[in-house]
């Protein structure tokens, strides 16, 4: 917990100095100066102490030369005591000087111990960060139109319609050509043959006129509805009589 610069406990620790001038029977008080004289680097506090420290150490040696039972060692006795209690009422009120300089100045033992700063001398607050701000909702792309469908053909007066499929016994040499790209003379040929044998019972006799390849890249457009064959006598005409 911080200690209370305003409190009595903290007065009291930071006054040891005072009981020093009071213990010390006129021969230590001067150490008290100096300590609160060096600490805060003032010189007027560490010159009384030095005062302080050398007056009554050298009327001791002086009472000691000339003699308890001088007068001018009793004189000596009573300039002492009179300087040791001048220097006890003097450290009462300087002690209130120091202890406004002592709150001022915290030691860094005290900082790290997190002592509370004294008042008018609290740190800045410290600043919150700034809001994060959330990134811009990304937008999907619009969609990309399909390609548009392509209408079918329309039949064009003068030329025979585009079919998916061509029955070889009802296409026309035109059909041939057009529909499975045949050529014009293997067209006719297919034709004249078709007719010859009186139509095609499958798509595999179409497709013996034609190269292996040539049928089977037309093979799956062709259909094929075979045509009733005419049975012929096999005895042939009967004999004529003539008479």
């Amino acid at each position: 917990m911080a200690a209370n610069p305003t409190g009595l406990g903290w007065r009291l620790r930071n006054s040891w100095w005072v009981l020093l001038v009071v213990l010390g029977l006129g021969c230590l008080g001067g150490s008290g100066y100096l300590y609160i004289g060096i600490t805060a680097r003032k010189p007027a506090w560490w010159g009384l102490g030095v005062v302080y420290l050398v007056l009554p150490w050298a009327g001791l040696v002086a009472i000691n030369r000339l003699g308890q039972d001088s007068s001018v060692s009793t004189a000596i006795a009573v300039g002492y005591f009179v300087l040791w209690f001048e220097s006890i009422v003097h450290a009462l009120f300087l002690n209130g000087s120091w202890l406004r300089w002592r709150a001022a100045n915290r030691p860094w033992f005290e900082q790290q111990a997190g002592f509370a700063p004294p008042p008018g001398l609290a740190p800045p607050p410290v600043l919150a960060p700034p809001p994060v701000l959330a990134p811009p909702p990304v937008l999907a792309a619009p969609p990309v139109p399909g390609p548009a469908p392509v209408p079918a053909a329309a039949p064009v007066p003068g030329f025979p319609p585009v079919v998916s499929t061509l029955d070889v016994n009802a296409a026309t040499v035109a059909q041939l050509v057009e529909v499975v790209r045949l050529d014009p003379a293997c067209a006719e040929r297919l034709v004249a043959d078709r007719e010859a044998r009186g139509g095609f019972q499958t798509v595999e006799e179409f497709g013996a006129a034609l190269a292996p390849h040539e049928f089977a890249r037309v093979r799956g457009q062709l259909t094929c509805t075979p045509r009733p064959r005419v049975q012929q006598n096999p005895q042939g005409p009967g004999r004529v009589l003539d008479f």
